[in-house]
């Protein structure tokens, strides 16, 4: 029996499409898509993610690999956080099956610098009952550990909480672990596929 709710944040309850907003924010796709190899493909953000940078050192550890673009990289990073817009559909959901009884926890990989954006402008976390975020733990998805954290944090059983992704290997890593699972593909069919799922278990 499904007790517990486990959402991601990025596409699932928020927007985050890097190379989109990459490409709108620059319109050079050349200076978009070197900074997007930057930024993720070289793992800056992974490590961001993780709180090994604050917003300040992301932004000196990118200009010092690609001083070329000390101007881009100075205009992109106290801008970022507010690309990241909720899902209304997610966020709804999320309201309704706390009202229904389940306990709602957040999992996510999220900078420092997001987090704190969402709690001043549009606090999707502020109904939760709990939450692991990654740079505040020093740990990140896939780990296997950032879920047995969730786990023993709030005394959970694995195989009473849905956990909701949009990355297969964050996913696959969960269930693993024992938690029942959803890959989200589509954020607009998370609130079929989560009542599929609960009717499913």
């Amino acid at each position: 029996m499904i007790k517990n709710i486990v959402f991601d944040v990025g596409n699932v309850l928020a927007t985050f499409q890097p190379k989109e907003f990459l490409n709108d924010f620059y319109k050079d796709p050349k200076i978009a898509q070197d900074l997007y190899t930057l930024f993720f493909e070289e793992r800056l953000w992974h490590a961001y993610d993780q709180g090994l940078y604050s917003g300040a050192t992301l932004k000196k550890a990118a200009i010092k690999r690609m001083p070329c673009y000390k101007e881009e990289i100075e205009r992109l990073i106290p801008t970022w956080a507010r690309y990241v817009k909720p899902f209304d559909r997610s966020i709804q959901l999320m309201k309704q099956l706390k009202e229904e009884g389940y306990k709602i926890y957040i999992l996510s990989n999220i900078p420092e610098d997001s987090y704190q954006y969402f709690i001043e402008h549009n606090n999707i976390f502020a109904d939760v009952d709990g939450g692991i975020y990654s740079y505040q733990d020093r740990l990140i998805k896939p780990d296997p550990a950032i879920f047995q954290l969730l786990l023993s944090r709030y005394d959970l059983k694995a195989q009473e909480c849905l956990f909701i992704d949009d990355k297969e290997e964050n996913t696959q890593a969960a269930r693993q672990l024992g938690f029942h699972v959803i890959t989200l593909r589509n954020p607009e069919e998370i609130k079929q596929k989560v009542r599929e799922k609960i009717h499913e278990v």
